[in-house]
């Protein structure tokens, strides 16, 4: 679930961004409604090549099933909407705002799991940490 968030938050954000290649250390903590505490926060650190720059969902594989709509790019945040089909139907709206040295997204999802509505939040963080190691 969570590579699955992570890949709805970066495809969403894959529009235009201006991200540039470099190891990046990305940190995603996810809400459910109704569910007391967050889940832990799940921290990465990933060697962003210049496609994945371009095409920030290679780093976590693609969102399959899932359409991304009114995607708007002011230059320093990304917005967007997704539907997802599948064995749990679920849609929502993204924010990611970014520069050359961080990025900060949110994705709020609404799904329909065995007739139970559960409604999701998931904050990602990350940061440039330099240039990628050989």
């Amino acid at each position: 679930m969570r590579a699955f968030v992570f890949a709805l938050i970066l495809s969403g954000g894959a529009a235009r961004a201006d991200i540039p290649a470099g190891n990046w250390e990305m940190t995603l903590t996810t809400s459910i409604e109704g569910m007391p505490g967050a889940m832990a926060p799940v921290t990465q650190v990933r060697c962003l090549t210049r496609e994945d720059a371009q095409d920030p969902s290679r780093l976590v594989g693609s969102a399959p099933g899932c359409e991304f709509s009114n995607k708007q790019d002011t230059g320093s945040e990304i917005s967007f909407d997704v539907v997802c089909s599948g064995q749990v139907s679920m849609g929502g709206r993204g924010v990611m705002r970014y520069t050359a040295q961080s990025v900060e997204g949110s994705l709020d999802l609404t799904a329909n799991a065995s007739g139970q509505r559960i409604v999701t939040r998931s904050q990602l963080s990350g940061r440039r940490l330099g240039e990628c190691k050989p």
